[in-house]
């Protein structure tokens, strides 16, 4: 009895780790494209953002693109289509 009780309570202490693992919102969350969207994500060389040094766009409006680096500075617009 004591064993089940042991093993109960290693097995809800590990699905409560997974979930909070699992539930955790990443640090900079890519925003989905809804219908008769895009998004555009633009990316610079500091945070001034002054100089861009490259674009990602993906989704419904035309087709979706990669040039140039990813960088931590970065603004993003969705458009409608």
């Amino acid at each position: 009895m004591r064993r089940m009780a042991r093993r109960a309570a290693l097995l809800t202490a590990a699905a409560c780790a997974l979930v909070t693992v699992t539930t955790a919102a990443p640090a900079a969350a890519i925003p989905p494209a809804g219908p008769n969207q895009s998004v555009t994500f633009t990316y610079y060389s500091s945070a001034a953002k002054t100089t861009v040094v490259g674009e990602w766009s993906y989704g419904y409006c035309g087709e979706p693109f990669q040039w140039g680096r990813k960088t931590s500075y970065s603004t993003f617009v969705i458009i409608n289509c």
